[in-house]
C-alpha cells in the first residue's frame, strides 16, 4: 500500500522530481570534478552549478558567462584587498569601497551585465575574507574559486542544456504582433468612436502590455547575438506602439462630417491588418491599403498618421527582417534609451558600503572569530538582491529558507558525519537534501526560499572539506551565516529602504528633469536623446506602479501626459532650432524648462500635473 501511494506521488510529480534529479546530478558532478582536480573549496563548485541553472538555454548560456567574468574580477579585487588590510576594520573599510562601486555600477546596468557586476562585489568580499583569514592560502583561494566556477559552469552546462528548453524566438514575434494587433483595433475603435470609458481601459491595458514585454526583452535575447542585433529595430517598434496610444486622442470624439468617411474607411483596413496579425505564425502583413488610406488624411489626423506609418514601416523593417534572419537595412529612426537610476544606484552603493562598516566595526570591537562568516553572507546579500523591487520581503523568505539550509548542514557534519569524512559519504548524504530542497523549489509555496535552502546547506555542509572545526565554532558559523542575511534585511528595510514606491518616485523626478532637459536643450542630439529616454522611463514607471499594487489609472494618465508633453515639447525646440534662432530656447520655453526642473523635486506634485495634461479619449 505505501510502496503504490509513493509511486503515484513520484508519477504525480515526475516533471519535478526530474527537475530535482537533474540539478542534483549536476551539483554532485561538479563537486567530484573539483575533487578530482584538488581545487580549493570544492563545494564551490557544486554551488555554481545549481545557480546557473535557467528555464532556457540562453539564460543559461549567458548567465554563465557574465558569473564567470564577475568571478575573475572579483577575485582579482578581492586578492589585492587582502594585501593592503591590516585590522578587521580597514578590511571592512576597503571592501566598503569595492562593494560600493560594484553595487552602484550593477544598479545602473541591466539584465545579465547587471548580474556580472554584483557577482564581481560579493566574489571580492569572499575571496577577501577568506583569504584574510587564511593568508597562506589566499592564492589558492583566489585560483579555486575561478577553477569552482569554471568547473560548475561546465558541469552543469554540460548535464543540463539538452534538458532545458530553447525559447522560441516566435514567442516574442507572437507577442508583438498581438501588441501590434491591439494598438490597431484601439486606433479602430477609437476612429469608430467606441464608448470612451472602454476606450481607456483597453488603453491602459495594451500601455501595460508594451512595459511588460520590454521589461522581458533580456531574457528573450539573452544568448542570441542574431535576437540582439535586432534589439534596435524592437525597441523601435515598442516606441512607436506607444506613439500611437499617445497620438490616438487626436480624433477621439471628433465627428466632422468631412472626416467621418475616410475614418470608417480606415478603421475597416486597420481590421483587416489586425486579422492578419491574429493568424498563427504570421510574419508578413499586406500594408499597403493601409499605407494608401494614411496618405489621404485629412490634416487634423496628422499626429496619428505619423504614429501609424511609423509602427508599419518599423514592423516591416525589424520583425520582417528578423523573421527572415537577415540584417537590417538601415536603422531605425526612433531609438529608446534606457532609465539608468543614479539616485537609487548611489543609495544602493551607500547601503553596501554602510552594511560593511558596520559589521566590520562589530568585528573590530568584539573580536568575534565569526565576523567574516558573518560580513560575507551580508556581501552577497546586500549586493546581489540590490536590485530587486522588493529586496526586504524576498529576504524574509531567504532567511526562512537558509535556516532550514543551515540547519540540515549542521545535522549532516554534527550527527551523520561526525569528525572526519571523505567526499563520497559527504556526497552520498547531500544527495537526497539535494533532491528534496529542488524539488520544494518548484512548489509555489516555497519557491522563494527553496533555492537558498539548498545552497546554504551547501555553504554550511562544505561537500569536499574533509576536516571540519570544533562543534561550537561549527555552531557559531551557521548562526553567523544566518545573521548576515539579517544585516541585509535592517539595511534595505530600514537603513535606506527600497521598494517600487520609491524607484517609482525616483522614475517620475527623472521623467521631470527629462521634460526640463527638452525644454532647455540647445542641440538636436539632445532633444533625440532626453526624447528617448523619456519613452523606456514611461514604461519603467508603469512597470513600478504594478509592482507596487498601485491604482493603474492615475499613473497611466501621468504616463500619457509625460509622453504628450516630450512630443510637445520636442515638436517646439526642433522648429526654434531648424529655424535657424540663437541656440537659447525662447522665454516660454525657459519657464516650461524651470517648472519642470522644480516640480522634479516633488515627485507626487509632478504625477498630478502630468495626470492634467494627459490625453483623455473623450
Amino acid at each position: 500500500m505505501r510502496w503504490s501511494v509513493l509511486g503515484r506521488l513520484v508519477l504525480r510529480e515526475r516533471s519535478a522530481v526530474a527537475t530535482a534529479l537533474h540539478g542534483a546530478l549536476a551539483s554532485l558532478g561538479a563537486l567530484a570534478v573539483a575533487e578530482l582536480l584538488h581545487l580549493e573549496c570544492p563545494y564551490w563548485a557544486a554551488m555554481t552549478a545549481l545557480i546557473v541553472i535557467q528555464p532556457s538555454r540562453g539564460l543559461l548560456l549567458e548567465k554563465s558567462f557574465y558569473r564567470l567574468v564577475g568571478t575573475a574580477l572579483g577575485s582579482f579585487g578581492g586578492m589585492l584587498i587582502v594585501q593592503q588590510a591590516h585590522s578587521p576594520l580597514g578590511l571592512a573599510a576597503l571592501l566598503a569601497l569595492w562593494l560600493a562601486a560594484c553595487v552602484g555600477t550593477g544598479n545602473l546596468l541591466y539584465g545579465l551585465r547587471s548580474y556580472g557586476a554584483l557577482v564581481a562585489g560579493c566574489t571580492g568580499a569572499v575571496i577577501a575574507l577568506a583569504g584574510y583569514s587564511m593568508p597562506p592560502h589566499l592564492h589558492d583561494l583566489v585560483f579555486g574559486r575561478i577553477a569552482g566556477i569554471v568547473v560548475g559552469i561546465v558541469v552543469s552546462t554540460t548535464l543540463t542544456l539538452f534538458f532545458t528548453r530553447h525559447r522560441s524566438h516566435r514567442e516574442l514575434l507572437d507577442r508583438l504582433a498581438a501588441a501590434l494587433a491591439g494598438n490597431l483595433g484601439w486606433v479602430a475603435g477609437t476612429l469608430r468612436h467606441a464608448p470612451a470609458a472602454e476606450r481607456e481601459d483597453r488603453r491602459q491595458e495594451l500601455l501595460v502590455e508594451l512595459a511588460r514585454i520590454e521589461e522581458t526583452l533580456d531574457g528573450f535575447w539573452a544568448g542570441s547575438l542574431a535576437l540582439k542585433r535586432r534589439k534596435r529595430e524592437i525597441n523601435a517598434l515598442l516606441v512607436a506602439l506607444l506613439a500611437v496610444l499617445e497620438s490616438g486622442k487626436t480624433l477621439a470624439g471628433r465627428h466632422r462630417p468631412d472626416t467621418q468617411r475616410w475614418s470608417e474607411a480606415l478603421a475597416d483596413e486597420l481590421d483587416g491588418v489586425v486579422r492578419q496579425l491574429e493568424t498563427p505564425g504570421v510574419s508578413r502583413i499586406e500594408v499597403e491599403q493601409v499605407v494608401r488610406r494614411l496618405a489621404e488624411a485629412p490634416a487634423a489626423a496628422g499626429t496619428l498618421v505619423a504614429a501609424l506609418e511609423e509602427v508599419i514601416a518599423s514592423w516591416c523593417r525589424g520583425i520582417e527582417y528578423w523573421q527572415e534572419r537577415v540584417a537590417a537595412r538601415e536603422a531605425p529612426s526612433l531609438k529608446l534609451v534606457r532609465h539608468r537610476d543614479w539616485h537609487q544606484g548611489a543609495r544602493a552603493a551607500l547601503r553596501a558600503a554602510s552594511s560593511m562598516l558596520a559589521v566590520g566595526l562589530v568585528w573590530q570591537l568584539t573580536g568575534w572569530g565569526q565576523g567574516p562568516v558573518m560580513m560575507m553572507a551580508a556581501s552577497i546579500m546586500v549586493s546581489i538582491f540590490s536590485t530587486q523591487e522588493r529586496p526586504a520581503w524576498l529576504l524574509k523568505h531567504i532567511f526562512c529558507g537558509a535556516s532550514v539550509g543551515v540547519a540540515c548542514g549542521l545535522f549532516c557534519r554534527l550527527v551523520l558525519l561526525p569528525g572526519e569524512s571523505g567526499t563520497l559519504a559527504q556526497g552520498l548524504w547531500a544527495a537526497p537534501f539535494l533532491v528534496l530542497g529542488l524539488w520544494a523549489k518548484t512548489k509555489p509555496r516555497f519557491s522563494l526560499g527553496g533555492m537558498d535552502a539548498v545552497l546554504f546547506f551547501l555553504f554550511v555542509m562544505q561537500p569536499g572539506v574533509s576536516r571540519m572545526p570544533p562543534a561550537a565554532d561549527y555552531l557559531a558559523g551557521g548562526a553567523a551565516s544566518l545573521g548576515g542575511i539579517g544585516v541585509a534585511i535592517l539595511a534595505f528595510r530600514y537603513l535606506l529602504p527600497v521598494d517600487p514606491g520609491h524607484r517609482l518616485r525616483s522614475v517620475l523626478a527623472a521623467i521631470g528633469r527629462d521634460l526640463g532637459g527638452l525644454a532647455a536643450a540647445r542641440e538636436l542630439s539632445r532633444l533625440e536623446h532626453c526624447g528617448a529616454r523619456v519613452q523606456h522611463r514611461v514604461l519603467r514607471m508603469l512597470v513600478l506602479a504594478r509592482a507596487a499594487g498601485e491604482d493603474l489609472r492615475p499613473v497611466v494618465e501621468a504616463a500619457l501626459g509625460a509622453l504628450s508633453l516630450c512630443r510637445e515639447l520636442r515638436q517646439l525646440r526642433e522648429a526654434e532650432l531648424s529655424a535657424g534662432l540663437p541656440p537659447e530656447p525662447s522665454a516660454a520655453l525657459r519657464v516650461a524648462a524651470r517648472t519642470l526642473s522644480m516640480a522634479a523635486r516633488n515627485p507626487e506634485t509632478l504625477r498630478q500635473a502630468l495626470q492634467s495634461s494627459a490625453p483623455h479619449a473623450r
